[in-house]
This record gives structure tokens, C-alpha cells and sequence, in this order.
């Protein structure tokens, strides 16, 4: 019987473990994916970001360690949800998103106005 849910109450210790790699594998894939994009500004001051081959190879490997994950579970016999990929992908999403938020920072220019004295 299928059981909805975020981890399998027939296997709850081998679950969480499995849980806990694919949450790993998400947030070492958002760094990944964000080191591996391209920051730039333009003329304007506005920042820009662009994924490459690499940044497209980062998140095709996470994918793909993830339906290994996939496998390793079905072969333990854990059942595992639609919503632990969910909750993967989105520590990745959440981790591209801060570490390129951070990376466009250092780019991005100031403007000083000197102070008055």
C-alpha cells in the first residue's frame, strides 16, 4: 500500500538517511549551479547572470545522482515520494538562488556620494 508522505513508515531510519543524501545532494548541486554561472554587469550598472555548459552539466550530474538515489532506494525496498524530490530541488532552487545573490553582489557597483564636511 502506498503511503503519501515525506518518508516510508515501514523503513523510517534507512528513509530519513536517504532523505538527508538527496537534501545534501540538492544544496551541493545550488552551489554548484551557482559557481558555475557567468555574473556580469552592463553598461548601465545592471547585473546579469547566465548559466553555461558547466552550469548545465552541474545540474544534469544532480539529476542524475538523484535517480540513483532513486534506485539505491527501490533496491533497499523504500518507498520514496514525489515529495522528496520536491524538497531537493528545492534546496537547490533556494541555494542557486542565495549563492548567485551573493556572487552579484561583489559585482555589482556602488555609488559613493563623498560626504560633506
Amino acid at each position: 500500500m502506498r503511503q503519501p508522505g515525506l518518508m516510508d513508515p515501514g523503513h523510517p531510519t534507512a528513509s530519513a538517511v536517504l532523505l538527508g543524501v538527496e537534501i545534501l545532494i540538492g544544496l551541493a548541486c545550488g552551489v554548484g549551479w551557482a559557481w558555475t554561472t557567468r555574473i556580469w554587469t552592463d553598461a548601465d550598472g545592471a547585473v546579469w547572470a547566465k548559466g553555461g555548459w558547466a552550469a548545465a552539466g552541474v545540474w544534469f550530474c544532480g539529476m542524475a545522482l538523484r535517480a540513483v538515489l532513486m534506485g539505491i532506494a527501490a533496491a533497499m525496498g523504500v518507498h520514496q515520494g514525489s515529495a522528496a524530490t520536491m524538497l531537493s530541488v528545492a534546496a537547490m532552487l533556494l541555494t542557486r538562488a542565495g549563492a548567485t545573490t551573493w556572487r552579484a553582489r561583489g559585482v555589482q557597483q556602488t555609488y559613493r556620494v563623498p560626504v560633506a564636511g
